[in-house]
């Protein structure tokens, strides 16, 4: 992830991402990045029956935010993905928990942890 989030491991195969970056397509909405984030998703040659099972408006702090829960193989392992993205004055905000559906409950809680603490902090 570099200088732009960060990777936080739950165990060998889950993990939650918090990323920011400059909106590099500022014509498009929150919902074409959702649409972006679950083409990644798809198009990946690993995955195989992406299977979205929830997509919602969602409030990230203070922004209105997209979030979508998706189900699939990836090499043959079935994983669980729940990603939330959001927009503000030209910067993407995105977290994203990818686990395992029997670790999704208690991975979930951490990542809900985490949503809960999630605020826009001024600029320096």
């Amino acid at each position: 992830m570099g200088d732009h989030g960060r990777f936080i491991p739950l165990s060998t195969d889950a993990h939650i991402e918090a990323f920011v970056g400059y909106q590099m397509e500022p014509d498009w909405s929150v919902s074409d990045h959702e649409r972006q984030a679950i083409s990644f998703l798809t198009d990946d040659k690993k995955n195989e029956r992406v299977n979205v099972v929830r997509s919602r408006w969602f409030r990230l702090g203070s922004l209105r935010a997209r979030r979508f829960e998706a189900r699939y193989l990836k090499n043959n392992k079935p994983m669980f993905t729940d990603h939330i993205v959001a927009l503000h004055d030209g910067v993407e905000y995105e977290l994203i928990l990818v686990t395992s559906p029997d670790r999704y409950g208690a991975d979930r809680r951490q990542f809900e942890k985490l949503v809960a603490t999630w605020r826009l902090t001024p600029r320096v």
